[in-house]
């Protein structure tokens, strides 16, 4: 479903019906303060909406973010819309699934957009000069691959929750300085053999350098 049509009630009640399960990923990170909130809260009320007051309809997943738990613009329109679907599933007993993410990379993500390993990864594949602010060289990331994240949300379709709500904070132990990390990715370039990356999270990191590498096409 394209973004502009979770702002789109008409469409949108179209869309959801006769769904058993619904992945609802669709946000707004950049832009104005009110691009951003209806980006994720509009598009929640409306698919919510959109499902009615039916009790026992199909299942949702909502991609929230680990930035639900921070005074951001962002992080306020993803703690909002986590209570939306809270709320949606404790007056219809509707299965919601609130998976709060922490730092997502992969393959196809837009560089210098919101995640610094497509950055990072692009900048030094195509030869371009690397820049960190002095304040965030030290700052700790916990990142988790993209692939990762669709096996868990595969993992939860399959869960047999008819209702009520579940939530789950989704981290891992792949936790790296900002620093470090642009120094690992510099060194993707003279490697040889991936099997000399002796961690999962590294050659993941490997992979997802590859695809920039490789000069594959990003979608905007």
């Amino acid at each position: 479903l394209p973004h502009d049509d979770m702002l789109n009630p008409v469409a949108l009640k179209r869309f959801v019906k006769g769904k058993d399960i619904i992945i609802h990923a669709a946000a707004v990170n950049k832009g104005s303060d009110t691009e951003v909130i209806a980006g994720s809260v509009v598009g929640t009320y409306n698919l919510v909406a959109a499902l009615g007051g039916k009790k026992g309809g199909g299942k949702i997943i909502f991609l929230s973010s680990a930035q639900a738990a921070l005074d951001n613009v962002y992080g306020l329109s993803k703690r909002l819309a986590e209570r939306i679907l809270e709320d949606f599933s404790r007056r219809n007993g509707a299965p919601v699934t609130i998976l709060r993410l922490t730092n997502v990379f992969g393959e196809g993500a837009r560089p210098s957009y919101n995640t610094v390993v497509a950055t990072f990864c692009y900048q030094v594949a195509h030869n371009k000069k690397l820049t960190i602010h002095k304040n965030s060289r030290d700052k700790k990331l916990n990142l988790i691959y993209v692939k990762d994240v669709a096996q868990i949300i595969s993992n939860d379709i399959f869960k047999n929750n008819k209702k009520g709500l579940t939530f789950r904070e989704v981290s891992t132990h792949n936790k790296i300085a900002v620093g470090e990390l642009a120094k690992l990715i510099q060194s993707f370039r003279f490697l040889k053999n991936e099997k000399r990356l002796k961690s999962k999270f590294r050659k993941d990191l490997y992979k997802t350098y590859l695809f920039y590498a490789n000069g594959r096409k990003i979608k905007n």
